[in-house]
């Protein structure tokens, strides 16, 4: 045998080896392949069996969040029912807040804004008005932010009453309002003549043509409301024959809203 020829012979094994490698990894790959399809469904089941348990949750679930929902929705409807719906025993009061108090005579079911409202005490408030505290239940009259005007109240006791804010323009008052806090009220036109306004409080209070002729007022005050900032507003006022103590007129004259004919009338 020739050298070539054993060459040959030496070269076939090899070249076959080398030919079976590339069968011998694409059995290694099929292998993985199928490993991996194996792992990716089981994958797939596990991921499918979520899907459906996390679906049959939701499901369960619904029902109850739609009566949550439900049970929301008739309670928001309830209360805003009860809200708008006055009480019946204070309904009927034309001029009032619908505020519930209690009067002189034990009842619970008085408009704190009614005509009702200011007899509560009104003879023990004419006599003793220092002592209309809020300390002195009996005696405590509470009409802030109530609406009196064009009312003639000649006949009411307003001594010592809590009035700021409120609105008595246009009204006749009665002969007794000492000690009384009408503070930021509206006093517009209002006749308060020859009514007894020892140590009231007009602090910020809107008194444009209010006519106060004739009135005992020493004490009362007449300037800055220290809650808003205002100062009392005396456009027109009729002051003729208004008993102040000398200190109030220094005060009111300084009150940049006094009309020369008020001035006038005060000795300003």
């Amino acid at each position: 045998m020739t050298i070539a020829a054993l060459g040959r012979q030496l070269a076939s094994p090899r070249v076959v080896a080398r030919r079976r490698q590339p069968a011998k990894t694409t059995t290694t790959t099929t292998t993985k392949t199928k490993t991996k399809t194996r792992s990716f469904a089981a994958t797939t089941t596990r991921a499918s069996s979520s899907s459906s348990s996390s679906s049959s949750d939701a499901a369960a679930r619904a029902p109850f969040a739609t009566t949550c929902a439900s049970a929301a929705l008739a309670t928001a409807a309830a209360l805003t029912l009860a809200l708008s719906t006055p009480d019946a025993s204070i309904a009927g009061t034309p001029k009032g807040q619908g505020v519930a108090s209690g009067d002189a005579y034990g009842r619970t079911d008085v408009d704190r804004c009614s005509r009702e409202a200011l007899k509560k005490a009104a003879n023990t408030r004419a006599a003793f008005s220092d002592f209309a505290t809020q300390q002195n239940e009996e005696l405590y009259v509470n009409v802030e932010g109530c609406d009196y005007s064009n009312m003639d109240l000649s006949d009411e006791v307003l001594s010592g009453v809590k009035a700021r804010g409120a609105n008595f323009e246009n009204s006749i008052f009665g002969a007794e309002s000492s000690r009384a806090d009408f503070s930021d009220a509206n006093l517009r036109g209002a006749v308060i003549r020859s009514v007894n306004l020892y140590n009231t409080i007009f602090a910020g209070a809107d008194l444009e043509g209010a006519d106060l002729s004739g009135s005992l007022a020493p004490g009362a005050f007449f300037g800055r409301d220290e809650q808003t900032g205002k100062k009392a507003n005396l456009k027109d006022v009729n002051f003729e024959d208004t008993l102040l103590s000398s200190s109030d007129v220094r005060t009111i004259c300084a009150n940049s809203s006094l009309t020369f004919e008020s001035k006038m009338s005060l000795g300003c």
